[in-house]
């Protein structure tokens, strides 16, 4: 039966299930109000309009609850300003953040995602939030509460004891619980626990503030206006700004707060595989001013800094630099690493051939099958095509440039490991997940018996019950692909860096094992005897309200003799890295090297 807006208006305000079809007006709902108890069937769609005030940073949560929908955000004349699908299924959050650069009207829509494998129909909910003017204050009790709710979700799911003795993490956990003190907020509670996170050496692992801590960052934090290089464990600034001249120099102190107090703070909350230290460098580089702001000074008006030129080491100051609000930080990324070659990767891979040298250059920036057109079949026609001109030139020699490879999709690795060996290979001594079910799920995205039983189905689809009580992948789950007929046969190289991570590491890792690579650049950022991933159980804290995830599959590389430390990654032949004045101006040290070893061959 078709209703009119004014009856589904009354009918949302009572709380009972509601539907709109496409064509219909879009139903009018209040910021700070959730509305609950919706309805919706395939092939419908809902639309909602609501009005956003400039400059202001909102937060847009649909909770699905049995079916998965896509979420659209338009302006006033239906313009599209976002589409989101989030890869969590019929359960969990779909979330846009947005700040209209005007004031106005915004139309949110609802749909189904049409895929057979998604339910005919299915409830969700709607909440539009404003940004808090101040952070809340939390009792010690509801802190302490969600501690331990994390801690044992940790020990129930091994995760932190791969690395760590149970006494050694406990030791840890109980350090970080002392510093609970009452009327703390979530953001002072982020602090404590994102230490315990880096203490699980899995580089999976995550935790991340709070929403309304997020919504009150972005609308009120203030950031460092400067990029950053980490080379040889040094901070370099990338960017001169208006009339400061640091393009170049090395970073000694922010606000009276110096590099290395800074550094060391940084390294104990950013989670790695193991021992390894490369990936976190990676990682703090893209994320300095962000961890600044949530570890140092949540709204400083102005920097004043101290800096040292590499070249004289005579040191500079400067005064009063203005920082900038989250909107103008993110024009300002936007605009620097435009300038900054090889920031970030252009296309998902690419193939090179230098008949001169007989060298091909193949880089794959990523496994992810989203960035692939056509998928894994795309990146799969994209090798086919690749090695057919690699045979039909005769090429010698490959390099294969993996350094921003941080993973994907299980299974891309094999299929260019397929053109790199002569037989199948075994992939894993095993993949282990801790159990069916877990006692912590009434605070993750399988908070209902439904979400709860489709999560034990899925994973019982790929794992058994061994005889010895683990719970192991199932026989010929995890496999190498058939070696290619025109696999590569010449020298191999591979270039590697701290955020060749995940599925990137672990091709590393096979090729180590499997072929005659050298390796060029520096240590893997995942770990060479495997890591955690696979499967993730997204979380969030009862009262902190604090989210993040929990890896679930251990995948153990089968190993070799490779004289590799445990807890590091893939060690590089010839360990490289450019220099601070060889990175701003593009100069390729890692790739120039290899390029001289294949001419002095």
């Amino acid at each position: 039966m078709k209703k009119d807006s004014f009856t589904i208006l009354i009918i949302l305000f009572f709380g009972f299930s509601v539907r709109a079809q496409v064509g219909h007006n879009p139903i009018p709902i209040k910021i700070d109000k959730t509305t609950a108890d919706l309805n919706i069937k395939q092939g419908e769609e809902t639309s909602f309009s609501f009005r956003l005030i400039k400059d202001l940073y909102y937060s847009i949560t649909v909770e699905q609850k049995g079916i998965d929908v896509t979420v659209g955000l338009k302006d006033h004349n239906g313009k599209t300003i976002q589409d989101i699908d989030s890869p969590n299924g019929r359960f969990g959050s779909e979330k846009i953040i947005y700040s209209p650069d005007s004031s106005g009207y915004f139309i949110l829509t609802v749909k189904p995602l049409s895929e057979s494998s998604n339910a005919k129909e299915g409830n969700y909910s709607v909440i539009i939030q404003s940004p808090p003017k101040k952070l809340k204050k939390l009792s010690s009790k509801a802190l302490e509460q969600d501690f331990d709710i994390l801690k044992n979700a940790f020990i129930e799911t091994n995760i932190g004891l791969w690395y760590n003795t149970y006494k050694q993490f406990d030791s840890l956990c109980k350090a970080q619980k002392s510093k609970i003190k009452d009327r703390m907020s979530a953001l002072d509670f982020y602090q404590i626990v994102a230490p315990v996170v880096t203490y699980t050496k899995e580089g999976h692992c995550a935790i991340q503030t709070s929403e309304e801590t997020g919504n009150y960052i972005r609308q009120h934090g203030k950031y460092f206006p400067f990029l950053v290089k980490i080379l040889d464990k040094k901070v370099y600034v990338l960017n001169d700004l208006d009339h400061y001249k640091t393009k170049g120099m090395l970073l000694s102190k922010i606000n009276g707060n110096s590099i290395d107090s800074i550094m060391t703070q940084f390294l104990k909350i950013e989670p790695a595989d193991g021992y390894n230290t490369t990936s976190k460098y990676r990682w703090i580089e893209t994320a300095f001013s962000k961890y600044y702001l949530r570890f140092f000074e949540q709204q400083p008006n102005v920097f004043d800094i101290e800096l040292i030129n590499p070249k004289t080491n005579d040191k500079v100051h400067y005064n009063g630099v203005p920082a900038l609000s989250f909107k103008q930080y993110g024009k300002f990324v936007s605009k620097e690493i435009q300038s900054i070659p090889n920031y970030r990767y252009k296309e998902p891979a690419a193939l090179k051939i230098d008949t001169l040298l007989s060298t091909a250059t193949l880089t794959v920036n990523t496994f992810s099958t989203n960035d692939y057109t056509g998928g894994r079949k795309g990146f799969k026609e994209f090798l086919a095509r690749g090695f057919q001109d690699i045979a039909h030139h005769k090429i010698k020699h490959l390099i294969i440039d993996i350094r921003k490879n941080e993973g994907g999709a299980q299974a891309m690795e094999d299929h260019l490991m397929s053109y790199l060996v002569d037989k199948e290979y075994p992939k894993y001594q095993y993949a282990e997940i801790p159990s069916f079910t877990y006692s912590f799920l009434d605070y993750t995205d399988y908070r209902n018996k439904e979400s709860q039983d489709d999560f034990e189905k899925e994973l019982k689809a790929e794992f058994y019950r061994s005889n010895d009580g683990r719970y192991l992948d199932l026989p010929g789950k995890y496999k190498s692909d058939t070696p290619q007929t025109n696999r590569f046969k010449g020298d191999l190289y591979i270039l590697i860096s701290g955020l060749s991570f995940s599925g990137g590491s672990e091709f590393a890792a096979l090729a180590k094992n499997y072929t005659h690579a050298s390796f060029i650049g520096e240590e893997t950022g995942g770990g060479y005897y495997g890591n955690t991933s696979g499967f993730f159980i997204n979380y969030t804290l009862p009262n902190s309200k604090l989210t993040g995830r929990i890896p679930l599959i251990k995948f153990v590389v089968k190993e070799k003799q490779n004289n590799i430390p445990f807890g590091r990654g893939v060690m590089p032949d010839n360990e490289v890295q450019p220099t601070i004045e060889e990175y701003l101006s593009g100069y390729d040290t890692e790739m120039e090297f290899v390029k001289d070893l294949i001419k002095n061959k």
